[in-house]
C-alpha cells in the first residue's frame, strides 16, 4: 500500500491516477468512435461510381472512357486480342425496349462495318453493324432483357476474337471525339423531334427510352436504321 507523507502528496498522486484513467478512457472512446463511424467500403464505391457515371454522360447519354464507338452506334471494349461488343446507350434509348435479339452463331466471321446482329421490337427488325472484325467466340443469350437498361454491362451482345484489333480501333471513336459525336447525334435527333420530345431537350431533361417511337411511332425503325447506318 502506498504511503502518503502529506495531504498534498495524496492529492497529487491520486490526481495522476485519475488523469491516467481518464486518458485511457478517452483513447478507447476515440478508437470506438472511429470504428463506429468508419465509411463503409460499398458506400464509398457507390458514391465514386455515381460520380464517374456523371462525368461519362453527354446530354443524358453514357459515353464510357474505356469504350470505342462505331459510327453506327455499336461499341467495342478491347480485352487483349478479344473484344466485347454491343449497342451503345444512344441506340438503347433510341429504340427502347426490344423483344429479342438475333445473334450470329459462335464461330461466325464478322467484318467491321457490316451487319452483325438484328434487334426485334413491335414486329420490326433493325440490323446493327459490327464494330470490329473477327470471329464470334461467345454470345449473350439474355442481351435483349438488359440492353435497354445496361447496354455496356449486362446488355453486351457478343465477344469477338479480333486479330486486327489495332487496325479496327483506328476506325472507331473514343474519348473527347466520342463525346462530341454523341452530342451531335442527340442534337440532330432533337432537331427533328416533335414538340413533346423537343421540350424534353429544351428543359435539360435526360433522353427518354424509345425516342424514335416518340418521334414517329409508325416509322421508328427507319429512324433507327438511319442512325445505325443500315438504311
Amino acid at each position: 500500500m502506498t504511503e502518503f507523507h502529506t495531504f498534498v502528496d495524496f492529492v497529487r498522486d491520486s490526481k495522476i491516477l485519475e488523469y491516467g484513467v481518464a486518458f485511457l478512457f478517452m483513447a478507447a472512446f476515440a478508437v470506438f468512435y472511429r470504428v463506429l463511424h468508419k465509411p463503409q467500403p460499398q458506400i464509398a464505391v457507390a458514391r465514386a461510381s455515381v460520380f464517374d457515371r456523371a462525368l461519362e454522360q453527354v446530354k443524358g447519354i453514357l459515353v464510357p472512357e474505356d469504350i470505342s464507338f462505331h459510327p453506327g452506334h455499336t461499341w467495342a471494349r478491347p480485352e487483349g486480342a478479344m473484344a466485347t461488343v454491343g449497342m451503345d446507350d444512344f441506340a438503347a434509348k433510341l429504340v427502347g425496349r426490344i423483344d429479342r435479339v438475333q445473334l450470329p452463331e459462335i464461330g461466325t466471321e464478322l467484318k467491321q462495318g457490316e451487319p452483325a446482329w438484328t434487334l426485334y421490337a413491335d414486329g420490326k427488325a433493325v440490323e446493327m453493324l459490327a464494330p470490329v472484325s473477327g470471329k464470334v467466340v461467345a454470345i449473350n443469350e439474355t442481351a435483349a432483357k438488359a440492353a435497354a437498361d445496361d447496354p455496356f454491362g449486362a446488355g453486351w451482345m457478343m465477344k469477338i476474337e479480333a486479330p486486327s484489333m489495332a487496325t479496327n480501333l483506328k476506325n472507331l471513336l473514343s474519348g473527347i471525339v466520342a463525346k462530341a459525336w454523341t452530342e451531335h447525334a442527340v442534337d440532330a435527333l432533337f432537331s427533328r423531334a416533335n414538340q413533346q420530345l423537343g421540350a424534353v431537350a429544351a428543359d435539360g431533361g435526360a433522353p427518354i427510352s424509345g425516342m424514335a417511337k416518340v418521334i414517329d411511332v409508325k416509322a421508328w425503325d427507319e429512324i433507327a436504321k438511319e442512325y445505325f447506318l443500315t438504311k
